[in-house]
Order: C-alpha cells, then structure tokens, then sequence
C-alpha cells in the first residue's frame, strides 16, 4: 500500500497561482491569463471555477483569457 495520498484541487489550484501571486487574494487581473494557461485544457474549467469562486472580481478576466486560449487554439 502506497503512503501517497492524492493531492486536492485546490491545492494544485493554489500552486498554479503561485507562479503569478503569493496567494489567491493577491493574483493580479494582468496574470489570470497567465496562470489560465498553465492548466490542461482538461483541467480548465475546474481551476476557472474555482478561480470565480475564490475571486468573484477577476471573472471578467478569467473569461478574456478563455477567450484568447480559444483564438489561439483555432487560429
């Protein structure tokens, strides 16, 4: 049996946010579409959700970044 225990969410959440902020609180809105990025595609809607849920205010933000990733994607 393995003492590895699966990491949560948002701690892997929190660590994105650490390459742009020291925390959550303190993510600037010029950086959401940095930490956005650092994500899998697959994993993105769960790091936004959690995201708009912590930072109500950066939503706007979160959505231009989706945006940006989508034209990039298909251009």
């Amino acid at each position: 049996m393995s003492d590895l225990m699966p990491v949560p969410h948002e701690q892997i959440w929190a660590s994105a946010v650490a390459v742009a902020a020291d925390s959550v609180e303190q993510l600037r809105r010029c950086d959401v579409d940095r930490v956005v990025s650092l994500v899998d595609a697959a994993d993105r809607s769960a790091l936004t959700g959690w995201l708009i849920a912590q930072r109500p205010d950066l939503a706007g933000a979160v959505a231009e970044a989706l945006s940006a990733l989508a034209r990039e994607a298909y251009a």
